[in-house]
């Protein structure tokens, strides 16, 4: 590898960050990407890598670089994710999925590593990238199909985001080993913001709204029967607040408390019109649909039926044969 001298004298916050020259620095960068340059002994290469947890950020500052991420790479571990990137300085060109941008430091970009994709920058530019889980994108309603070369302005967490990662990556102070799986987490919920944030503009006609609440609702269904399984909980499980949540509600029918408790009801009614539970106590119905006591039981049901839980099994009991 050979040293660039006028590139090692800037490398400023890029302590620890290994410097790619030449014709044989464009080999030693074709990891997950052919990489080739116009000028191949004119091209330099700074990249730092930083891992936090499952997650990991390589910042790069370069000049006359061209990536091209070919078929035949694509069954290698970056397939399992998508760049979130910032350009910090500079600008670069992306390509995927038939679509074309110019990524300046006011845009965000995402590329999945699933796809093939050519990246270019021509004069000197520094950037930004978080691998972020494809699973974790999938998890969460994105497909990252839809977001492959998208490019947007950037948002108020992507701001954040963007600074934050500034900072993580700059090896002046590097953030501890013991800390590194928080710091992960952190950007793993920024990062997920930056997708929130950015849908609408993304993704004609994707409302990112609707998939929370359809990933509320798909919640509610599996885990109602538990009793300490209420409104703060379902907020800690789609990762929002609980004044967001509520938030998500507005409009609806139905906020998330009252869908909640109404899949409990709607269960109960089930049990207690049965025959197959007719031997159920009023107790165990209310313990088997969520209810945390008998008391909470009967006033939910009788304002939802306006009739006790006993009432309601006397008149739909079916007939003995």
């Amino acid at each position: 590898m050979t040293v660039d001298n006028a590139m090692l004298e800037r490398r400023g916050p890029f302590e620890g960050g290994a410097l790619f020259s030449g014709a044989e620095g464009l080999v030693g960068l074709s990891v997950s990407s052919r990489m080739s340059s116009p000028r191949p002994h004119h091209h330099r290469t700074l990249v730092a890598t930083t891992t936090f947890g499952e997650m990991f950020a390589t910042r790069i500052r370069s000049r006359h670089l061209h990536a091209e991420r070919t078929p035949d790479r694509l069954d290698d571990p970056y397939s399992g994710y998508a760049q979130l990137g910032f350009v910090l300085s500079g600008r670069m060109q992306i390509e995927q999925s038939g679509r074309h941008g110019t990524i300046e430091p006011g845009a965000a970009s995402l590329l999945v590593g699933s796809l093939p994709f050519r990246t270019r920058i021509d004069d000197e530019a520094e950037s930004i990238q978080l691998y972020l889980p494809l699973r974790l994108m999938l998890a969460h309603g994105y497909a990252p199909e839809a977001w492959a070369g998208r490019s947007w302005e950037i948002t108020p967490s992507a701001s954040v985001l963007r600074e934050i990662l500034r900072s993580v990556t700059s090896g002046s102070h590097p953030v501890p080993a013991a800390s590194a799986s928080h710091v992960g987490h952190a950007l793993r919920e920024f990062a997920l913001a930056v997708l929130h944030e950015a849908a609408d503009r993304v993704h004609a006609g994707y409302d990112a709204r609707a998939m929370y609440r359809e990933r509320a609702q798909a919640a509610i269904a599996d885990r109602f029967t538990d009793p300490s399984f209420g409104v703060a909980a379902l907020a800690d499980e789609l990762r929002v607040s609980p004044r967001y949540l509520h938030t998500l509600f507005q409009g609806e029918d139905l906020s998330a408390g009252a869908q909640l408790r109404a899949t409990r009801i709607r269960h109960a009614a089930t049990l207690l019109a049965g025959s197959r539970t007719r031997d159920l106590t009023i107790a165990a119905i209310a313990r088997l649909s969520g209810f945390g006591g008998d008391d909470q039981f009967a006033r939910a049901f009788r304002r939802a039926h306006g009739v006790t839980p006993s009432e309601y099994r006397a008149r739909h009991r079916p007939a003995t044969l």
